[in-house]
């Protein structure tokens, strides 16, 4: 059975933060989280994948003309979380498998508007939230078990909505446990695999969304729930795996300081491996024409679920490590293209290299995982062998990614979109901390 104190420890220090405690680097790296992420959400709802969760939130009707979807506290998180992961340009935590920006700062950002709550309230649930969601994703053993067909993200989203919203809302911190432990109860993490297309995944992250802004609701009027449900949900949550007070409780570090961020749209179990094989490519000035074999190694973990098929057809097909090094290679900025509405699946030079990709386990790097997601790249060409390893690709706490690289990230996928991200705008106003000004701005993508 899971250990009560878990969510306690962590309802007792999301009540007890004080945004005149979080320091100026913190502050900064998570108005950056929040800069990236709402960008995201604004690219996001350019794609196709968007439509049948807009269209199903309005045969709900819980989006109904002419009221703006931000009137509806749970329909706007659910938009906005959902446009923003499905870009797979989101940031992660590597410890815990969690892409929590996407959860985070929608859910505030829409319970903020709809309460009115100050700029500092909102920073608190923000930087609460981060803490909630990367602590259950631990204690759950996220980075092995989402090989395992629990997504972590699903897994603890719709708790960590709830925590947000009763933040948000005012409520003690007795209700907040009241409402993780509400929510818990759906909390499996499981969303099987569907098979055809449009795929359910990003609704049923909506949904979990919106369950947890209900058990924030439920709280509220006083409904209690039972804080070691846990371990009764999804066994997952093993008492030996979670770690109190190093991640949860008051005084325990914040995580958000260990969230990166990636420079363009891909799985983060592809990104080192990519960066090892564009690096040797632009170093050693290889012609790619000329290559023979390209040896990709990496973690055991996932060497299987980034070896897709190499004639990718479809978006997800086209985020498999094969036609991403090909890509990354012969046209870069199309790393950044969310859409991919344009598969380059006859090029010549594509398939070329597709064609030599051969994915290999590690054992050095198996070793090192979950702590780093490391790859290499082994390039034969013209007799020689040419190899490049990256642990921590651009955008790890490590090898960190500022205000101006992420700007260039957003300002790269913005070339691929009907309508720009208002960069600048955005920018500005999360650095301000004007969170109303923020839900003008996005409404905008909703237009």
């Amino acid at each position: 059975m899971v250990d009560k104190k878990l969510l306690p420890d962590l309802a007792a220090q999301l009540s007890g933060l004080k945004a005149r405690d979080i320091d100026a680097a913190t502050l900064d790296k998570v108005k950056l989280h929040g800069f990236d992420a709402l960008a995201c959400a604004w690219a996001g709802a350019e794609t196709s994948e968007i439509k049948p969760t807009h269209d199903a939130l309005k045969r709900a009707a819980f989006l109904t003309p002419p009221k703006s979807f931000f009137d509806h506290p749970g329909c706007a998180a659910a938009m906005l979380v959902t446009s923003s992961r499905l870009t797979e340009c989101d940031d992660i935590h590597i410890g815990s498998c969690v892409t929590p920006s996407s959860v985070v700062v929608p859910v505030a950002l829409a319970m903020g508007h709809i309460t009115k709550a100050a700029p500092e309230t909102v920073l608190e649930a923000i930087v609460g939230g981060y803490q909630v969601m990367l602590t259950l994703g631990l204690a759950a053993n996220g980075a092995e078990n989402i090989y395992r067909g629990v997504w972590t993200t699903f897994l603890t989203g719709g708790i960590t909505a709830a925590a947000i919203a009763a933040r948000v809302m005012g409520l003690s911190e007795k209700q907040i446990r009241n409402a993780m432990a509400i929510a818990a109860t759906s909390a499996t993490g499981v969303t099987g695999r569907a098979e055809e297309e449009p795929a359910p995944r990003w609704f049923v992250l909506a949904t979990a969304i919106q369950s947890g802004l209900l058990a924030a609701a439920a709280a509220e009027r006083g409904m209690s729930g039972d804080e070691a449900v846990l371990g009764r949900v999804s066994p997952v949550w093993s008492a030996e795996a979670i770690k109190v007070p190093e991640q949860a409780g008051p005084g325990s570090p914040l995580l958000i300081n260990r969230v990166g961020f990636k420079p363009y749209c891909s799985s983060r179990q592809g990104l080192s491996a990519t960066e090892a094989f564009i690096l040797a490519v632009r170093e050693e000035k290889i012609d790619t024409a000329k290559i023979e074999k390209i040896t990709i190694a990496v973690p055991n973990q996932y060497r299987a679920m980034i070896d897709r098929t190499n004639r990718p057809k479809t978006k997800t097909e086209s985020r498999g490590i094969h036609y991403q090094l090909a890509i990354g290679a012969l046209h870069h900025d199309e790393l950044c293209d969310i859409e991919r509405a344009t598969i380059r699946d006859n090029d010549p030079a594509i398939l070329h290299i597709m064609d030599r990709v051969e994915v290999v386990g590690s054992d050095k790097l198996t070793k090192l995982y979950p702590k780093q997601w490391g790859g290499t790249a082994t390039i034969t060409v013209g007799g020689k062998t040419i190899e490049r390893e990256v642990l921590n690709p651009l955008g790890d706490p490590e090898n960190p990614m500022g205000w101006d690289a992420v700007t260039a990230k957003l300002d790269t996928m913005s070339r691929y979109l009907k309508r720009p991200i208002p960069t600048q705008k955005l920018s500005a106003q999360v650095k301000a901390l004007d969170f109303e000004g923020c839900v003008t701005t996005l409404l905008g993508s909703q237009a």
